[in-house]
Protein backbone atom coordinates (compact mmCIF):
# COMPACT_ATOMS: atom_id res chain seq x y z
CA UNK A 1 0.00 0.00 0.00
CA UNK A 2 1.51 3.37 -0.99
CA UNK A 3 1.95 6.07 1.59
CA UNK A 4 -0.56 8.91 1.73
CA UNK A 5 1.76 11.36 -0.07
CA UNK A 6 1.91 8.96 -3.04
CA UNK A 7 -1.84 8.80 -3.42
CA UNK A 8 -3.82 11.12 -5.71
CA UNK A 9 -5.68 13.80 -3.80
CA UNK A 10 -9.48 14.03 -3.66
CA UNK A 11 -11.73 16.56 -1.91
CA UNK A 12 -15.32 15.77 -0.94
CA UNK A 13 -17.73 18.64 -0.33
CA UNK A 14 -20.33 17.75 2.30
CA UNK A 15 -20.31 15.67 5.48
CA UNK A 16 -23.77 14.13 5.29
CA UNK A 17 -24.38 10.45 4.71
CA UNK A 18 -23.76 10.79 0.95
CA UNK A 19 -20.55 12.79 1.41
CA UNK A 20 -19.07 10.44 4.01
CA UNK A 21 -20.01 7.34 2.01
CA UNK A 22 -18.44 8.81 -1.13
CA UNK A 23 -15.31 9.77 0.83
CA UNK A 24 -14.94 6.23 2.18
CA UNK A 25 -15.24 4.66 -1.27
CA UNK A 26 -12.67 7.04 -2.77
CA UNK A 27 -10.38 6.31 0.16
CA UNK A 28 -10.77 2.54 -0.31
CA UNK A 29 -9.86 2.98 -3.97
CA UNK A 30 -6.50 4.63 -3.45
CA UNK A 31 -7.22 8.31 -2.83
CA UNK A 32 -5.96 10.58 -0.09
CA UNK A 33 -9.29 12.19 0.80
CA UNK A 34 -10.27 15.39 2.60
CA UNK A 35 -13.90 16.04 3.51
CA UNK A 36 -14.82 19.72 3.58
CA UNK A 37 -17.91 21.01 5.35
CA UNK A 38 -18.96 24.08 7.28
CA UNK A 39 -21.03 22.11 9.80
CA UNK A 40 -18.43 19.85 11.39
CA UNK A 41 -18.32 20.33 15.19
CA UNK A 42 -15.20 21.36 17.05
CA UNK A 43 -15.11 17.83 18.45
CA UNK A 44 -14.95 15.46 15.44
CA UNK A 45 -16.18 12.61 17.63
CA UNK A 46 -19.51 14.34 18.16
CA UNK A 47 -22.41 12.75 16.26
CA UNK A 48 -23.94 16.18 15.59
CA UNK A 49 -21.75 17.13 12.64
CA UNK A 50 -24.46 16.19 10.16
CA UNK A 51 -28.23 15.95 10.27
CA UNK A 52 -29.53 13.17 12.47
CA UNK A 53 -33.16 13.96 11.71
CA UNK A 54 -33.72 11.41 8.95
CA UNK A 55 -35.99 8.42 9.50
CA UNK A 56 -33.18 6.35 8.03
CA UNK A 57 -34.56 2.95 7.19
CA UNK A 58 -34.42 1.18 3.85
CA UNK A 59 -37.79 1.54 2.15
CA UNK A 60 -37.44 2.14 -1.54
CA UNK A 61 -39.44 4.88 -3.24
CA UNK A 62 -38.27 4.13 -6.79
CA UNK A 63 -40.72 4.05 -9.66
CA UNK A 64 -41.09 0.74 -11.44
CA UNK A 65 -39.28 2.09 -14.52
CA UNK A 66 -36.50 3.98 -12.69
CA UNK A 67 -33.78 1.38 -13.18
CA UNK A 68 -30.92 3.65 -12.14
CA UNK A 69 -32.43 4.40 -8.73
CA UNK A 70 -33.39 0.76 -8.36
CA UNK A 71 -29.72 -0.15 -8.72
CA UNK A 72 -28.75 2.45 -6.12
CA UNK A 73 -31.23 1.08 -3.61
CA UNK A 74 -30.39 -2.56 -4.33
CA UNK A 75 -26.66 -2.00 -3.81
CA UNK A 76 -27.33 -0.06 -0.61
CA UNK A 77 -29.64 -2.78 0.75
CA UNK A 78 -26.93 -5.41 0.33
CA UNK A 79 -24.27 -3.15 1.85
CA UNK A 80 -26.39 -2.36 4.89
CA UNK A 81 -26.98 -6.08 5.39
CA UNK A 82 -23.23 -6.48 5.77
CA UNK A 83 -22.91 -3.41 7.99
CA UNK A 84 -25.61 -4.80 10.30
CA UNK A 85 -23.13 -7.53 11.26
CA UNK A 86 -21.03 -4.85 12.97
CA UNK A 87 -22.72 -3.80 16.26
CA UNK A 88 -20.98 -0.42 16.34
CA UNK A 89 -22.44 0.61 12.96
CA UNK A 90 -25.88 1.47 14.32
CA UNK A 91 -27.51 -0.65 11.60
CA UNK A 92 -30.02 -3.34 12.58
CA UNK A 93 -32.15 -5.70 10.51
CA UNK A 94 -35.82 -5.39 11.45
CA UNK A 95 -39.14 -6.75 10.35
CA UNK A 96 -40.89 -4.28 8.06
CA UNK A 97 -44.49 -4.00 6.87
CA UNK A 98 -45.57 -1.58 4.15
CA UNK A 99 -49.26 -0.83 3.57
CA UNK A 100 -50.58 0.72 0.34
CA UNK A 101 -54.06 1.93 -0.56
CA UNK A 102 -53.29 1.13 -4.22
CA UNK A 103 -50.93 -1.39 -5.80
CA UNK A 104 -47.65 0.57 -6.14
CA UNK A 105 -46.85 -1.11 -9.46
CA UNK A 106 -50.03 0.17 -11.10
CA UNK A 107 -51.05 -3.43 -11.87
CA UNK A 108 -53.32 -5.45 -9.61
CA UNK A 109 -51.52 -8.76 -10.18
CA UNK A 110 -47.89 -7.56 -10.10
CA UNK A 111 -45.41 -7.55 -7.24
CA UNK A 112 -43.13 -4.53 -6.77
CA UNK A 113 -39.67 -4.62 -8.34
CA UNK A 114 -37.96 -4.79 -4.95
CA UNK A 115 -39.70 -8.03 -3.98
CA UNK A 116 -36.67 -9.83 -5.46
CA UNK A 117 -34.16 -7.63 -3.62
CA UNK A 118 -35.26 -7.85 0.02
CA UNK A 119 -35.12 -10.85 2.30
CA UNK A 120 -38.21 -12.79 3.41
CA UNK A 121 -40.62 -10.89 1.15
CA UNK A 122 -44.27 -11.85 1.63
CA UNK A 123 -47.56 -10.41 0.47
CA UNK A 124 -49.93 -10.24 3.43
CA UNK A 125 -53.48 -9.09 4.12
CA UNK A 126 -53.99 -5.42 4.91
CA UNK A 127 -56.89 -3.42 6.40
CA UNK A 128 -59.74 -2.19 4.23
CA UNK A 129 -58.23 1.26 3.68
CA UNK A 130 -54.72 -0.10 2.94
CA UNK A 131 -55.46 -3.49 1.37
CA UNK A 132 -52.07 -4.02 -0.35
CA UNK A 133 -49.45 -5.06 2.18
CA UNK A 134 -45.95 -6.57 2.10
CA UNK A 135 -43.69 -7.79 4.87
CA UNK A 136 -39.91 -8.21 4.58
CA UNK A 137 -36.63 -7.74 6.42
CA UNK A 138 -34.99 -4.34 6.14
CA UNK A 139 -32.05 -2.37 7.55
CA UNK A 140 -32.91 0.32 10.09
CA UNK A 141 -30.22 2.90 10.81
CA UNK A 142 -29.71 5.04 13.91
CA UNK A 143 -28.24 8.16 12.23
CA UNK A 144 -26.22 9.56 15.14
CA UNK A 145 -24.45 6.23 15.60
CA UNK A 146 -24.07 5.44 11.91
CA UNK A 147 -22.70 8.85 10.90
CA UNK A 148 -20.18 8.70 13.72
CA UNK A 149 -19.24 5.18 12.55
CA UNK A 150 -18.62 6.40 8.99
CA UNK A 151 -16.54 9.33 10.20
CA UNK A 152 -14.53 7.09 12.52
CA UNK A 153 -13.81 4.62 9.71
CA UNK A 154 -12.75 7.48 7.44
CA UNK A 155 -10.43 9.13 9.96
CA UNK A 156 -8.94 5.84 11.19
CA UNK A 157 -7.89 5.08 7.61
CA UNK A 158 -6.11 8.45 7.34
CA UNK A 159 -8.92 10.67 6.08
CA UNK A 160 -8.84 14.41 6.78
CA UNK A 161 -11.59 16.86 7.67
CA UNK A 162 -11.73 20.62 7.14
CA UNK A 163 -14.16 23.16 8.57
CA UNK A 164 -14.60 25.55 5.67
CA UNK A 165 -17.34 27.48 3.97
CA UNK A 166 -17.05 27.32 0.17
CA UNK A 167 -18.44 29.88 -2.25
CA UNK A 168 -17.28 27.99 -5.37
CA UNK A 169 -16.80 24.30 -6.07
CA UNK A 170 -13.22 24.90 -7.26
CA UNK A 171 -12.25 26.25 -3.82
CA UNK A 172 -12.33 22.66 -2.56
CA UNK A 173 -8.92 22.20 -4.19
CA UNK A 174 -7.30 24.75 -1.85
CA UNK A 175 -5.22 23.64 1.16
CA UNK A 176 -5.89 19.94 0.56
CA UNK A 177 -3.12 17.48 1.33
CA UNK A 178 0.32 18.03 2.79
CA UNK A 179 2.31 18.24 -0.44
CA UNK A 180 2.24 20.72 -3.32
CA UNK A 181 0.45 18.54 -5.83
CA UNK A 182 -2.90 19.01 -7.58
CA UNK A 183 -6.25 17.67 -6.44
CA UNK A 184 -7.39 15.15 -9.03
CA UNK A 185 -11.06 14.81 -8.01
CA UNK A 186 -13.58 17.11 -6.34
CA UNK A 187 -16.70 15.21 -5.29
CA UNK A 188 -19.65 17.57 -4.85
CA UNK A 189 -21.97 16.04 -2.24
CA UNK A 190 -23.34 19.38 -1.06
CA UNK A 191 -27.03 18.40 -0.99
CA UNK A 192 -29.36 21.40 -1.17
CA UNK A 193 -26.37 23.76 -1.02
CA UNK A 194 -25.60 22.75 -4.61
CA UNK A 195 -28.27 25.31 -5.51
CA UNK A 196 -26.08 28.22 -4.38
CA UNK A 197 -22.57 26.75 -4.69
CA UNK A 198 -20.61 28.67 -7.31
CA UNK A 199 -19.71 26.61 -10.37
CA UNK A 200 -22.78 24.42 -9.78
CA UNK A 201 -25.76 26.73 -9.07
CA UNK A 202 -28.25 23.95 -9.70
CA UNK A 203 -31.66 25.63 -9.61
CA UNK A 204 -33.37 22.22 -9.77
CA UNK A 205 -32.48 21.76 -6.07
CA UNK A 206 -35.13 22.50 -3.46
CA UNK A 207 -35.96 21.60 0.12
CA UNK A 208 -38.75 19.31 1.23
CA UNK A 209 -39.78 19.88 4.83
CA UNK A 210 -40.46 16.92 7.09
CA UNK A 211 -41.63 16.72 10.69
CA UNK A 212 -41.39 13.78 13.09
CA UNK A 213 -42.07 12.94 16.71
CA UNK A 214 -39.55 10.81 18.61
CA UNK A 215 -41.03 8.75 21.45
CA UNK A 216 -39.61 6.24 23.89
CA UNK A 217 -41.18 2.85 23.10
CA UNK A 218 -38.62 0.09 23.56
CA UNK A 219 -41.22 -2.64 22.98
CA UNK A 220 -41.51 -1.73 19.27
CA UNK A 221 -39.14 -3.76 17.09
CA UNK A 222 -40.72 -3.48 13.64
CA UNK A 223 -40.99 -0.68 11.14
CA UNK A 224 -44.43 0.07 9.73
CA UNK A 225 -45.28 2.39 6.84
CA UNK A 226 -48.59 3.47 5.35
CA UNK A 227 -48.34 4.93 1.82
CA UNK A 228 -51.25 6.64 0.10
CA UNK A 229 -51.53 6.88 -3.66
CA UNK A 230 -52.25 10.59 -3.15
CA UNK A 231 -48.81 11.17 -1.64
CA UNK A 232 -49.52 10.89 2.07
CA UNK A 233 -47.22 8.77 4.23
CA UNK A 234 -47.03 7.72 7.87
CA UNK A 235 -44.32 5.60 9.45
CA UNK A 236 -42.96 4.00 12.60
CA UNK A 237 -39.19 3.47 12.76
CA UNK A 238 -37.59 1.93 15.88
CA UNK A 239 -34.08 2.89 16.90
CA UNK A 240 -31.50 0.65 18.55
CA UNK A 241 -31.67 2.78 21.72
CA UNK A 242 -35.37 2.16 22.44
CA UNK A 243 -36.58 5.34 20.77
CA UNK A 244 -39.09 5.28 17.92
CA UNK A 245 -39.50 7.85 15.16
CA UNK A 246 -43.10 8.63 14.23
CA UNK A 247 -43.80 10.53 11.06
CA UNK A 248 -44.30 12.26 9.02
CA UNK A 249 -44.89 15.08 6.63
CA UNK A 250 -43.77 15.80 3.08
CA UNK A 251 -43.86 19.51 2.22
CA UNK A 252 -41.95 20.50 -0.93
CA UNK A 253 -40.50 24.02 -1.15
CA UNK A 254 -41.15 24.70 2.54
CA UNK A 255 -38.43 26.01 4.86
CA UNK A 256 -40.23 26.72 8.14
CA UNK A 257 -38.02 25.39 10.95
CA UNK A 258 -40.67 25.71 13.68
CA UNK A 259 -42.40 22.57 14.96
CA UNK A 260 -46.09 22.57 14.08
CA UNK A 261 -48.30 21.46 16.97
CA UNK A 262 -51.05 20.68 14.49
CA UNK A 263 -48.81 18.28 12.59
CA UNK A 264 -47.62 16.64 15.81
CA UNK A 265 -51.23 16.03 16.81
CA UNK A 266 -52.05 14.61 13.39
CA UNK A 267 -49.07 12.24 13.47
CA UNK A 268 -49.84 10.94 16.96
CA UNK A 269 -53.60 10.57 16.39
CA UNK A 270 -53.17 8.79 13.07
CA UNK A 271 -50.54 6.34 14.28
CA UNK A 272 -52.37 5.62 17.54
CA UNK A 273 -55.52 4.75 15.57
CA UNK A 274 -53.70 2.57 13.03
CA UNK A 275 -51.21 0.97 15.40
CA UNK A 276 -52.43 0.77 19.04
CA UNK A 277 -49.29 -1.18 20.00
CA UNK A 278 -47.47 2.16 20.09
CA UNK A 279 -49.17 2.86 23.42
CA UNK A 280 -47.47 1.62 26.59
CA UNK A 281 -48.26 -2.07 27.15
CA UNK A 282 -50.91 -2.46 29.80
CA UNK A 283 -52.38 1.01 29.27
CA UNK A 284 -55.85 1.22 30.75
CA UNK A 285 -58.92 1.77 28.63
CA UNK A 286 -59.44 5.09 30.43
CA UNK A 287 -55.92 6.19 29.52
CA UNK A 288 -56.41 5.22 25.88
CA UNK A 289 -59.67 7.16 25.77
CA UNK A 290 -58.25 10.26 27.47
CA UNK A 291 -58.45 13.44 25.36
CA UNK A 292 -54.97 14.43 26.57
CA UNK A 293 -53.11 13.08 23.55
CA UNK A 294 -49.57 14.02 24.58
CA UNK A 295 -49.89 12.22 27.90
CA UNK A 296 -50.26 8.90 26.08
CA UNK A 297 -46.68 9.07 24.76
CA UNK A 298 -43.26 9.43 26.30
CA UNK A 299 -42.12 12.14 23.88
CA UNK A 300 -38.37 12.56 23.59
CA UNK A 301 -38.26 15.17 20.83
CA UNK A 302 -40.09 16.79 17.95
CA UNK A 303 -37.95 17.37 14.89
CA UNK A 304 -38.10 19.36 11.69
CA UNK A 305 -35.71 18.43 8.89
CA UNK A 306 -35.25 19.30 5.23
CA UNK A 307 -34.75 16.69 2.53
CA UNK A 308 -32.31 17.83 -0.22
CA UNK A 309 -34.64 17.25 -3.15
CA UNK A 310 -34.00 17.86 -6.83
CA UNK A 311 -36.20 18.09 -9.91
CA UNK A 312 -35.07 15.20 -12.11
CA UNK A 313 -33.79 13.14 -9.17
CA UNK A 314 -30.27 12.40 -8.02
CA UNK A 315 -27.46 13.95 -10.04
CA UNK A 316 -24.54 11.55 -10.48
CA UNK A 317 -22.25 12.98 -13.17
CA UNK A 318 -18.60 13.75 -13.83
CA UNK A 319 -17.31 16.78 -15.71
CA UNK A 320 -13.92 18.31 -16.42
CA UNK A 321 -13.12 21.56 -14.68
CA UNK A 322 -10.23 23.66 -13.43
CA UNK A 323 -9.05 24.75 -10.02
CA UNK A 324 -8.56 28.42 -9.20
CA UNK A 325 -4.93 27.97 -10.19
CA UNK A 326 -5.87 26.62 -13.61
CA UNK A 327 -5.09 22.96 -12.89
CA UNK A 328 -7.42 20.42 -14.54
CA UNK A 329 -9.66 18.55 -12.12
CA UNK A 330 -12.54 16.09 -12.35
CA UNK A 331 -15.66 17.47 -10.70
CA UNK A 332 -17.90 14.61 -9.68
CA UNK A 333 -21.48 15.33 -8.59
CA UNK A 334 -23.52 13.21 -6.19
CA UNK A 335 -26.47 15.12 -4.72
CA UNK A 336 -30.23 15.58 -4.88
CA UNK A 337 -31.22 12.41 -2.98
CA UNK A 338 -34.31 13.88 -1.34
CA UNK A 339 -35.67 11.44 1.23
CA UNK A 340 -33.56 8.58 -0.13
CA UNK A 341 -30.17 9.68 1.19
CA UNK A 342 -29.48 6.65 3.34
CA UNK A 343 -31.16 3.99 1.22
CA UNK A 344 -29.39 5.07 -1.98
CA UNK A 345 -26.10 6.28 -0.47
CA UNK A 346 -23.90 3.29 -1.29
CA UNK A 347 -25.38 2.68 -4.73
CA UNK A 348 -24.98 6.27 -5.91
CA UNK A 349 -21.44 6.45 -4.49
CA UNK A 350 -20.42 3.25 -6.32
CA UNK A 351 -21.88 4.65 -9.55
CA UNK A 352 -19.93 7.88 -9.08
CA UNK A 353 -16.73 5.91 -8.52
CA UNK A 354 -17.27 4.05 -11.80
CA UNK A 355 -17.78 7.32 -13.66
CA UNK A 356 -14.60 8.77 -12.15
CA UNK A 357 -12.61 5.70 -13.18
CA UNK A 358 -14.06 5.79 -16.72
CA UNK A 359 -13.25 9.49 -17.09
CA UNK A 360 -9.68 8.93 -15.93
CA UNK A 361 -9.22 6.01 -18.32
CA UNK A 362 -10.51 8.13 -21.20
CA UNK A 363 -8.19 10.99 -20.21
CA UNK A 364 -5.23 8.61 -20.10
CA UNK A 365 -6.11 7.22 -23.52
CA UNK A 366 -6.40 10.71 -25.04
CA UNK A 367 -3.08 11.75 -23.49
CA UNK A 368 -1.45 8.60 -24.86
CA UNK A 369 -2.79 9.22 -28.36
CA UNK A 370 -1.63 12.83 -28.29
CA UNK A 371 1.82 11.74 -27.20
CA UNK A 372 2.03 9.21 -30.03
CA UNK A 373 0.94 11.83 -32.55
CA UNK A 374 3.96 13.96 -31.60
CA UNK A 375 6.43 11.13 -32.29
Amino acid sequence: MPKNHEKPLAAVIGAGVVGLTTALLLQCNGYDVTVIAADFPKDPKSPDYASTKAGAHWRTMCDEDDHRSQEYDSVSYKTFQELAKEPESGVRIRQAVDYFDKNPTGHADRLPWWSKVVQEFKQIAGPADFPIAYSYKTPVITPAIYLHYLLHQFQTAGGHIQHRQLSHVAEAALWVGTNPKPVRVIANCAGFKARTLGGVNDQACFQTRGQTVVVRASWIHETITWISNKGGIMYIIPRSNGEVVLGGSHEPYQNDTAVSGTKTTHILKTIMARYPKILTPGSSAASAASPDLLSKFDIVDQKVGFRPSRIGGIRVEVEHGHTGGGQPVLIAHNYGHGGAGYQSSWGSAYHLLRLIEQAQQNDSLVAHLLERSRL
